[in-house]
């Protein structure tokens, strides 16, 4: 289930490669960082949100309703550095391998999954700052149950 949300922004570091990033590639933990602080303003989606996660391609927020995990990855289009603006993709998935035994009894939460997204997106559209090139598709997410 893959539907990313794809954005162009300066508002976020995308040219200083810190000491700390895995490799040249990883910006986005002030993105990160300001999406927690977003979606923590949104009680009604009864979420507990991680502190900011450095991948390999980015970073990324746990973010976990009723024992159930969805993972948001948000990375910087490029191989490093890059000219402004800069191009992002946020994509938020039920993560089914966090804890095996639960995927082999229980089917994701998709209405969460729904709700987190049009959250994100509508963070994100909120800010002029920001400019939406794509979102998550107005249909329903499907799961595929791998």
């Amino acid at each position: 289930m893959d539907d990313p949300i794809v954005i162009e922004t300066d508002l976020f570091e995308h040219r200083e490669v810190k000491p700390h990033f895995i490799n040249p590639c990883c910006f986005g933990e002030d993105f990160a960082e300001w999406l927690r602080r977003q979606l923590s303003h949104s009680p009604d989606l009864d979420l507990r949100i991680s502190d900011p996660i450095q991948e390999d391609y980015g970073w990324g927020l746990w973010a976990t309703r009723d024992e159930e995990d969805y993972w948001i990855a948000i990375s910087c289009v490029g191989n490093g550095p890059g000219e402004a603006p800069a191009e992002w993709v946020i994509s938020i998935t039920y993560d089914r391998w966090r804890h095996v035994l639960k995927h082999l009894l229980h089917k994701p939460n998709l209405q969460t999954l729904a709700q987190l997204r049009d959250r994100v997106h509508q963070i994100l559209a909120s800010n002029q700052a920001i400019k939406t090139i794509s979102k998550p598709s107005e249909l329903a997410p499907r799961y595929d149950g791998n």
